[in-house]
């Protein structure tokens, strides 16, 4: 006999989701979104039910609900019967794992906090921008490392990296086709209501290609959405709603779908500060609100959980992270997000990464399945024992403990003699030093003839004039 599962009870019901979803189709077919580009509003406008007011764009209910039908996610195999950590969104600053000091991001640590994450088996995107490399070579250069060193990131549903302009997108696609990974591309929603223009272009060129394609929008709750973290979230879904029924329209020759990454995302903002917070009270109950939206769209869940607002692996890195990872596994989340990230993601820090991975387990031994039973309750253990005696030397203890005992790599349970044996460090020093072995001993690389192609296509890059100057255009 098993004990029951402990669950989160609350949040919003049936009925206060069926009326966000109903106010967000009638804002999709009366408001309309703004669509940036002609070719794909001309193509559009060849479907009845589309009304177009020059780049504005109105969808009729039933396009919606079609859309909402006809999409589709393919999640991994892992990501259905296991813990999930995405470790990845490709940060410009990190802590330096020598001088712990902060610094921009380079080409070597791209590789090594790769090595770092495939360690840990997260998946997701790359982990950072190598900022010593061109421009218009980081992205390309962020899939072959992912391609090379890991067997996750870049090809999964988790993965949310961007491609912009036609030229990249053409060598990551050629990349992913070299190595068999998955290829997508992504339109961001400029929230309020606007398509990235950029991204518009990409997808144009990719359709009739056989290209997935997803659709995400961030909308920040008094900046570029109403100010109540209700209103943001449903801004987001009638954003969300909006931008799959465009895609189900002109993106024929494939499935399209919600990025589970940022499915109705809705961001608290600061206004003593002027940033937006993860890792706040107020994201970790939007973060409530988004899995329920998510559940009752069959959308897979993932929880931007291991974000925070911390600068450094502190504890309140720690402790916004562990509560919102808590809080979100108990609403029956098993997909995290961000793992590694401090200041709202604009730092990368490898010894988040090892909390992060030591957070998600400290949980999972309180999430985990419990026999109850005889061998459970010990009935004649307790008989055997009498006062003055021990349990320490008997056999159950020795041949149990460790199932009953989950044994930290990181938040060890020294005492205070012990930890001033072993150098008396500090969680950052030992998340360190566990980094660094990780590294040091990553084994994995990509099949030898894979990792030549991986080359070859990258080293055409570099030389292609074009792609170089298709980044001048980007705005």
């Amino acid at each position: 006999m098993k004990i029951d599962d402990f669950t989160l009870g609350g949040g919003l019901t049936k009925e206060q989701i069926e009326r966000i979803h109903r106010t967000a189709v009638s804002l999709v077919e009366e408001v309309g979104i703004k669509i940036p580009h002609e070719g794909i509003v001309k193509l559009l406008s060849n479907y009845d039910g589309v009304v177009i007011e020059k780049d504005t764009v109105k969808f009729k209910s039933d396009l919606v609900e079609k859309a909402l039908r006809e999409s589709r996610y393919d999640v991994p195999d892992y990501g259905k019967d296991a813990w999930v950590i995405d470790a990845g969104a490709h940060q410009t600053s990190c802590y330096d794992l020598d001088t712990m000091k902060l610094r921009q991001t380079t080409a070597r640590d791209l590789v090594d906090l790769t090595k770092l994450g495939d360690a840990f088996g997260t998946v997701g995107s790359a982990p950072v921008v190598p900022l010593d490399v061109p421009a218009h070579l980081q992205i390309i250069l962020m899939h072959k490392v992912s391609f090379d060193y890991s067997r996750y990131r870049c090809n999964d549903i988790y993965e949310h990296m961007d491609k912009p302009t036609p030229e990249c997108a053409d060598y990551v696609r050629e990349m992913a086709q070299a190595a068999g990974k998955r290829f997508t591309f992504g339109i961001w929603i400029i929230s309020p209501r606007t398509f990235d223009r950029n991204a518009l272009k990409v997808a144009y060129h990719l359709l009739g290609k056989g290209v997935p394609m997803w659709v995400s929008t961030m909308p920040v709750a008094g900046v570029s959405a109403p100010i109540t973290m209700l209103s943001a979230l449903l801004q987001s879904a009638f954003e969300h709603l909006a931008g799959l029924t465009m895609l189900n329209l002109i993106n024929t020759k494939s499935f399209n779908y919600i990025a589970p990454d940022d499915a109705f995302e809705a961001d608290p903002f600061d206004m003593k500060y002027t940033t937006f917070v993860y890792g706040s009270a107020e994201y970790t109950r939007t973060t409530l609100h988004k899995v329920a939206l998510c559940n009752h769209y069959g959308i897979p869940t993932i929880a931007k959980a291991l974000n925070t607002a911390g600068k450094e692996p502190d504890a309140q890195a720690a402790f916004e992270v562990g509560a919102h990872a808590l809080i979100a596994a108990l609403a029956g989340v098993r997909a995290f997000r961000t793992g590694g990230m401090l200041s709202c993601c604009e730092i990368y820090s490898a010894e988040m990464v090892v909390m992060a991975d030591e957070i998600l387990n400290y949980i999972k031994t309180i999430l985990r399945e419990e026999e109850y039973g005889p061998e459970q309750l010990m009935v004649e253990e307790i008989k055997a024992v009498g006062p003055g005696q021990s349990y320490i030397g008997r056999k159950s203890t020795f041949e149990m403990f460790r199932k009953e005992y989950w044994e930290p790599s990181l938040f060890t349970h020294s005492n205070l003699g012990q930890w001033q044996e072993m150098g008396s460090k500090s969680i950052w020093m030992y998340a360190n030093g566990i980094a660094r072995k990780k590294i040091r001993e990553h084994a994995y690389r990509c099949a030898p003839e894979v990792s030549r192609e991986l080359e070859r296509i990258y080293a055409r890059a570099k030389d292609d004039a074009k792609l170089e100057e298709s980044f001048k255009f980007v705005k």
